[in-house]
């Protein structure tokens, strides 16, 4: 089974893993995160040189296939081995096991993402088994090594076994190089003492002392491995940096939803529109409150898991798969009104559910214990718990949250709402109350329990406020059964009722209480503020007054944060189901008869032939190789990599020895990039005489020695893809010129709209960057989605975007996303072009309107997507307009594009 297809969101933490690696290499780590995180680098622990980054995934989000993914691209990008070694710490001893499972299985996804690019030879180990792998592997086969950081985490180094001098190890260390061995001087506990020697009842240490113990650790780190850290958040203490010194690792990744700011360098966020976007979670969370107590929130969730069963069998009669709907009940505590044994009764004497439907999973009672929840013969539609479930246990078919334990001091709640979350299998389902999550708790008010969510979303669960400003929403906002969605169709819009924060009236002012939306009640015997509607600069200072002490005068900057991200989620059009009118995309017709085509770079890369044997394709203009001394500088793209043939990294082969010849180089290149898409459509025969040529090329035309060339393959591989790249661009963009645009000799193409496969945008279908999103205090009226991607607060973009809202011509409009299927994109030679900005008209008609500087109007493919967005509006019988928009004039030339 090949690795599973990666998420966009995913592919594209990779990708900026890829891209900070290849930077370290030449600038540092702490350029390399600057430049592309735009924040300040965290020395930490492990100082300037050593690259610790972290991947920020959400609850659901998928980090063990991530982590899965990073090992073979660190392993080339930033070690540059063709065997690596790498250590995956985990928390816990169940996880651990789970993850053991995994990478261990063939087919499994998470294994066959490393077998993919280290075949079956891939060694994944236990601690305990590292001995067991001979000496030769190490360096030829990739290996693995799974642990929990426990097994490191120590403060006596000689409580460990494996910090514990081992005869087992005596055939691994013999004949290490002396040079190697003196890299662990260095390392924490790495050396035999003088106290070790004198406690050595065998005499085995004796002429030991001060020379590197044959240990397991110390082996692992004679190989500076790559240390992926799973819930990185759990190994932020002294202990946890000093067992990660102690590895010696040459990179560490850490992947979490909830890193501690002040001790993390956060390279990538993932957020939950993205998840959502790829079906990977259920959003929004339909959330009820039942204030008339625990019986209410119990017979709620049974009937909400009764009509959730009745919709996943029209789905799976429409040709869906099968799907069982769960609640999870998080009960109260031993000695409180509803312990699990009594929720048990009640669910089975009082409401007649039948108890083969009902297990309890808690410390004491395992009913979960080996029963197959997807199987179509499981009758188990509730599961009972009160503080977790067992860790690393999943359930694509929970659905239902209903907790009988307060939400602001239930401390399990955000992992049972992690469950619930998840969408089945990572597929949407043909029926939309199928897609949703469900929640009922026992709160006041809606504005209190939603509150309490959201706070458990934020801290616990990788959330950020505006995520959940589009997370969570009432019932009266999105029925669960209503006439529409026994249709299956989208609720029609409607209005919500408003947001209420409430904030402790301790001396509020009479100035506060007279402005509109604030009024001062008791609450629970306690006078508090209730605030409705946009909280404006003026409001939250008088907020701010009543107060004192920065601590909680943060507390209420919060409040006011994610309350007014709710206010604005609340209020924009796809929160209240408003439909935007669908854009056509554009086709092609070969002549008048034929059919309509989708208009695709493919298309027109289908007519383009490239002539790899060449001299200009033979040549790598971007890779030359300086000699000074020993020392030869690779150089790409003007940045320089320093090269040591004395090298000491692992090697596949001995590709440090002048014994290798051209032959294993070419065959080395051609399998790492016979999946390259750069090299797409050649056979192997064709790709094996492209590459001897660029080998003889090097060797004899720039004298390049072959060991160098082999120690440099990496980087031989990626000029290569590089060039061979841009061959294809420059063909492809003269077939585009021509076919599409008609500016050739050659017979165009017939270019016209295609109405019948539109693009819509979706609400609750906006995957916007969480490190791109806009964040200023301007409040965007008509902005579609609750959140607005690619945004500054400030420049020219953002006035660009004003104007765009204050238009009495918009009804509503989009910050358009650059990656499909959100983001509505046309065809170019190079891929396709996003247009930054997507209105639709008060008179039905649609808009692309692009924000140009002045600096790039003249760049010849700014020109060309200037020529794309007038050939989409001029074929599109005056119901589509186009606007290029530059500063100068800039409201005249809106109104002109508008008009």
């Amino acid at each position: 089974m090949p690795p599973i297809s990666l998420k966009t969101y995913q592919q594209a933490a990779l990708d900026t893993l890829a891209a900070f690696a290849r930077a370290a290499r030449v600038k540092g780590p702490v350029s390399a995160f600057s430049e592309l995180a735009g924040r300040p680098w965290h020395a930490g622990a492990f100082g300037d040189d050593l690259p610790c980054v972290c991947l920020r995934i959400p609850t659901g989000g998928g980090k063990t296939v991530l982590a899965a993914h990073a090992v073979p691209l660190l392993a080339r990008e930033w070690a540059a081995v063709d065997a690596p070694v790498t250590v995956w710490l985990v928390p816990s001893d169940a996880i651990r096991q789970q993850t053991l499972k995994a990478l261990q299985t063939p087919g499994h996804p998470y294994r066959a993402a490393l077998a993919d690019a280290y075949g079956e030879g891939l060694r994944v180990c236990v601690l305990e088994d590292v001995a067991q792998i001979a000496p030769p592997e190490w360096g030829r086969n990739a290996i693995v090594v799974v642990a929990s950081i426990q097994s490191f985490r120590i403060e006596d180094a000689g409580q460990r076994n494996v910090y514990s001098f081992s005869e087992s190890f005596e055939p691994h260390f013999r004949g290490v190089d002396e040079r190697a061995l003196g890299r662990l001087r260095e390392l924490p506990d790495a050396l035999v003492t003088h106290e070790d020697v004198e406690r050595d009842a065998t005499g085995v240490l004796a002429g030991f002392a001060g020379q590197p113990r044959w240990s397991l650790a110390n082996w692992l780190a004679l190989h500076q491995p790559l240390l992926i850290v799973d819930e990185a958040h759990t190994a932020k203490t002294d202990k946890s940096f000093t067992a990660l010194q102690r590895l010696n690792p040459s990179f560490i990744l850490e992947l979490t939803a909830t890193p501690i700011a002040a001790k993390t360098n956060v390279l990538y966020h993932v957020s939950a529109q993205e998840l959502a976007a790829e079906d990977m979670i259920k959003l929004p969370i339909v959330l009820a409150e039942h204030p008339e107590g625990w019986p209410a929130a119990v017979f709620g969730a049974v009937q909400t898991q009764r009509k959730l069963e009745a919709e996943a069998l029209k789905d799976e009669a429409a040709g869906a798969g099968y799907v069982r709907p769960i609640v999870l009940f998080q009960a109260q505590n031993a000695g409180e009104e509803m312990p699990p044994e009594k929720l048990r009764d009640y669910l089975v004497d009082e409401l007649k559910l039948p108890a083969h439907q009902v297990v309890v999973a808690t410390g004491k009672e395992r009913g979960l214990d080996d029963i197959p929840l997807a199987a179509r013969d499981c009758p188990v539609r509730y599961v009972i718990t009160v503080q977790a479930l067992r860790e690393g246990w999943d359930c694509p078919f929970a659905y239902v949250l209903c907790s009988l334990q307060k939400l602001s001091s239930a401390t399990a709640v955000e992992q049972l709402l992690g469950r619930v979350l998840r969408m089945p299998y990572a597929a949407r389902r043909g029926r939309e109350a199928l897609n949703r999550a469900y929640a009922h708790v026992c709160a006041a008010e809606f504005s209190q329990a939603a509150h309490a969510l959201a706070d458990r979303l934020i801290e616990h669960m990788g959330f950020e406020a505006l995520d959940v400003a589009s997370m969570i929403a009432p019932p009266s906002s999105l029925p669960l059964w209503d006439n529409d969605l026994e249709k299956n169709q989208a609720p029609a819009p409607i209005q919500q009722a408003p947001i209420a924060t409430n904030f402790e009236a301790i001396a509020a002012s009479p100035k506060l209480l007279a402005l509109p939306g604030v009024q001062q009640r008791a609450i629970a015997g306690v006078q508090q503020v209730v605030v409705t509607g946009h909280i404006g600069q003026d409001t939250e200072a008088l907020l701010l007054a009543q107060v004192r002490g920065a601590k909680k005068q943060e507390q209420v900057r919060e409040q006011v944060a994610q309350h007014n991200a709710l206010v604005a989620a609340q209020a924009a059009p796809a929160s209240r189901n408003m439909p935007f009118a669908p854009l056509p995309t554009l086709g092609y017709r070969l002549d008048a008869q034929a059919p309509l085509w989708p208009l695709e770079r493919e298309a027109v890369l289908e007519a383009v032939e490239l002539d790899l044997l060449a001299p200009q394709a033979v040549q790598l203009p971007s890779f030359q190789v300086a000699q000074e001394s020993d020392v030869f500088e690779i150089g790409m793209d003007g940045a320089r990599v320093a090269l040591r043939l004395a090298g000491s990294a692992q090697m596949a082969m001995d590709w440090e020895s002048s014994s290798i010849d051209a032959d294993t180089l070419v065959g080395w290149l051609d399998q790492s990039l016979f999946k390259a898409p750069e090299l797409a459509g050649f056979t192997q025969s064709q790709r094996r005489a492209y590459l001897a040529a660029v080998v003889n090329h090097q060797l004899h035309g720039c004298g390049v020695p072959l060991v160098v060339l082999a120690q440099a393959r990496f980087k031989l591989t990626r000029a290569i893809e590089a060039h061979v790249g841009d061959l294809r661009e420059a063909a492809t963009r003269r077939a585009f010129q021509q076919q599409v645009l008609g500016l050739g000799d050659g017979g165009a193409w017939l270019i016209e709209p295609d109405w019948a496969h539109p693009h819509v945008f979706e609400p609750g279908r906006y995957p916007a960057p969480v490190a791109s999103r806009y964040g200023g205090r301007y409040q965007f009226g008509k902005h579609y989605f609750p959140v607005l991607a690619d945004l500054k607060d400030g420049g020219q973009e953002f006035q660009c975007a004003q104007l765009i809202d204050r238009h009495p011509k918009v009804r509503h409009w989009v910050r358009n996303l650059d990656t499909a299927p959100c983001g509505f994109g046309l065809p170019t030679s190079r891929g396709r072009f996003y247009a930054d900005f997507v209105a639709e008209l008060v008179d039905g008609r649609v808009a692309l309107l692009e924000f140009k500087g002045a600096h790039l109007l003249n760049d010849p493919y700014e020109i060309e997507k200037r020529q794309v967005g007038e050939l989409w509006a001029r074929t599109s019988g005056a119901r589509a307009v186009f606007g290029w928009l530059t500063i100068e004039g800039l409201a005249q030339q809106l109104d002109t594009a508008l008009a």
